[in-house]
């Protein structure tokens, strides 16, 4: 599945769009009132590594039940001194109690987020059930773009140009994952003419490799 692009809004930090674009990934960042405050495009010999990096909320800490503990124990105790104020107390100890949940909840929900990871910039969504399907499969798109604009523009070889070249260019896009140990060894085979890229040696000294065009 193609997904060329992505979009996001978030009530209080405004909108996010990612979109594939011919030579890089266009990120743009803008206000809930419209206004950029990121705008930028990522050469895909910038962008790799591609990765999703989850984040979930940490777990509910001691501290949040020994508090009310603390209040339980409060109430019980006033309820025992003074009965005439149970109603009021226990209203009140109810909405307290409600409050501080619906306050755990939705920190909780903020913390769960997704990082768009790249070598260049990090990228932070929130984590939506609806969204996760459709964010994975851009992620997987920009991945598969990228290692293919690499591969035309950097995998060709030429056994009659600068040979030293073209073996960088080939070491730096197995490093990147574009090309498989399999394809590095091909490649630098037809272009050097050695079955191994290992220098030689004579007598202890490293010799200047030869080079079959």
């Amino acid at each position: 599945m193609t997904v060329p692009q992505f979009s996001q809004y978030q009530f209080l930090r405004g909108s996010t769009q990612l979109l594939l674009r011919q030579h890089g990934l266009h990120v743009s960042q803008r206000s809930r009132r419209g206004a950029a405050w990121l705008e930028t495009e990522i050469p895909y010999e910038e962008l790799l590594p591609v990765e999703l990096e989850y984040a979930s909320p940490p777990p509910l800490r001691t501290e949040f039940f020994w508090i009310l503990a603390w209040l339980i124990a409060q109430a019980a105790l006033h309820l025992t001194q003074n009965r005439q104020d149970t109603a009021a107390l226990l209203v009140g100890g109810l909405g307290f109690v409600l409050g501080l949940g619906v306050v755990v909840l939705v920190r909780r929900r903020r913390a769960r987020t997704v990082t768009l990871g790249t070598n260049r910039l990090r990228v932070v969504l929130r984590n939506r059930r609806s969204q996760r399907a459709v964010l994975e499969a851009f992620t997987e798109e920009l991945r598969l773009r990228a290692h293919g604009y690499l591969r035309e523009e950097y995998g060709q070889i030429n056994p009659l140009g600068p040979i030293e070249l073209q073996l960088h260019r080939l070491r730096w896009l197995h490093q990147l994952r574009v090309l498989s140990n399999e394809e590095l060894q091909t490649l630098s085979t037809r272009l050097t003419g050695r079955l191994s890229l290992a220098p030689l040696n004579l007598m202890g000294q490293e010799l200047e490799t030869p080079y079959v065009n």
